[in-house]
């Protein structure tokens, strides 16, 4: 860490220490825990981080992203009938799933 401290110092890319975070990634019981410091600033550790719209936790289960992925689809979804109704054609109904809902479901994909 000190050692990309003083490239970002070097270049002027400086990095905010409040807006790191500690993520030890682990399939130990009993995980070996480091305070880590950044610039003299001790970093947060955290079970889960979100990075790209993408939720990241300790054992890399992506539970709590599909979760999240699932409610914002129900949200889209909900818009999507209250805006049409019931009653529009399926074929308007499945374009715009397929272009509002869809991307939600498949961004990143490949990383979960």
């Amino acid at each position: 860490l000190n050692e990309l401290l003083n490239w970002s110092k070097t270049w002027g890319m400086l990095f905010n220490p409040s807006k790191c975070k500690i993520l030890s990634i682990t399939r130990s019981h009993i995980p070996v825990n480091f305070n880590y410091n950044l610039d003299g600033v001790i970093l947060e550790r955290v079970e889960q981080f979100k990075d790209f719209s993408v939720v990241f936790n300790h054992n890399l289960s992506f539970t709590s992203h599909i979760d999240s992925l699932i409610a914002k689809c129900n949200c889209v979804c909900g818009m999507i009938k209250r805006s049409v109704g019931c009653h529009a054609p399926q074929k308007v109904k499945i374009q715009l799933f397929k272009s509002l809902a869809r991307p939600i479901l498949e961004y990143s994909s490949q990383v979960w």
